[in-house]
């Protein structure tokens, strides 16, 4: 099941106790899965989703406050295996009247693209309409993926009309025009999760998050390995050139030609290659700073510059 599937699911299962604001989930259902079908010129009305609970929903809900005959047809894709369930409004009285308050139709029967004003007036309407928009064309990828949620809409101007309720939340959604459809979507982590929160799927919007906290702290470590990984690549490559310079006066010069101290931390970092200049500090005897040790480490290296470059290399 997909995290999709998820929060549709837990939406179907939302009670809502504002009529109002159910009539407004179930106008953007209608918009978007429906059709209105017209014979003997009497209407008839057939709501497409793909998820039984959510046909069951809108079957209870019509069946209730509008006392309509309806019934629930179930068709299965023989290539893709996937259920449609298909809600069917038989012709009867008040489905014109229906459509109408419900922004389908005008009072001249003619089909609307825009959304009622009663919807946009109040917050509660507004989330209503988006949790509809979403049951019946959203989508969201599982919280472990890149951050996506979008909603398909069959025509420009409604997908315009959903753009201004989400700004009216201030979130960042985004219109693209792909194979026919209008995609509205949003990319970031926190429009995401007040959108889940808008349309009231919690249980949803808690796994989100408890993956967002999963990938903070996988990112921290993540950062902090490549972090020391660096730092220890850096210290074996500055030890190898070091080793290298010492060799070098080994050969030319001979140890015993040097400084006691420079000397003495030739031949420790000789024998400790992958230590860095801190450690090496820490076993001389007395004990001898970082920047100590890089002094003499420095003083080393200008001795083999020197032998390199042709002259003595000698030491103070």
């Amino acid at each position: 099941m997909s995290f999709t599937d998820d929060v549709k699911h837990e939406l179907a299962h939302l009670e809502l106790k504002d009529k109002k604001a159910h009539q407004a989930e179930l106008s953007a259902l209608i918009r978007m899965s429906g059709s209105i079908l017209i014979s003997n010129s009497k209407l008839a009305v057939k709501i497409g989703v793909y998820h039984g609970d959510v046909a069951r929903r809108i079957y209870r809900y019509i069946k209730e406050e509008y006392k309509f005959e309806s019934e629930i047809r179930v068709k299965k894709n023989n290539l893709t295996k996937r259920k449609k369930y298909e809600l069917f409004i038989r012709p009867q009285k008040g489905i014109y009247d229906f459509l109408e308050k419900l922004g389908i139709l005008d009072s001249s029967h003619n089909l609307l693209f825009k959304i009622i004003a009663w919807i946009k007036r109040r917050s509660i309407f507004r989330k209503a309409y988006l949790r509809g928009a979403f049951l019946a064309g959203g989508s969201v990828n599982r919280p472990k993926a890149e951050y996506h949620l979008e909603i398909r809409c069959e025509h420009q101007t409604h997908a315009e009309e959903i753009i201004e309720l989400m700004k009216k939340f201030d979130l960042d959604p985004h219109l693209n025009d792909h194979k026919g459809k209008y995609v509205i979507y949003l990319k970031k982590y926190n429009d995401i999760v007040t959108m889940l929160n808008l349309m009231g799927s919690y249980n949803s919007l808690l796994k989100l998050e408890s993956a967002q906290v999963f990938k903070d702290i996988k990112n921290k470590v993540n950062r902090r390995v490549n972090c020391e990984t660096a730092n220890l690549d850096k210290t074996v490559k500055a030890a190898m050139n070091q080793i290298e310079d010492i060799k070098l006066i080994e050969k030319e010069k001979g140890l015993d030609n040097i400084t006691k101290s420079l000397r003495e931390i030739a031949l420790l970092r000789k024998e400790n290659p992958y230590l860095s200049l801190k450690e090496l500090g820490e076993i001389l005897n007395p004990k001898l700073s970082k920047s100590g040790v890089y002094n003499r480490i420095r003083r080393l290296n200008k001795i083999a510059s020197k032998i390199r470059s042709g002259k003595d290399g000698s030491s103070s």
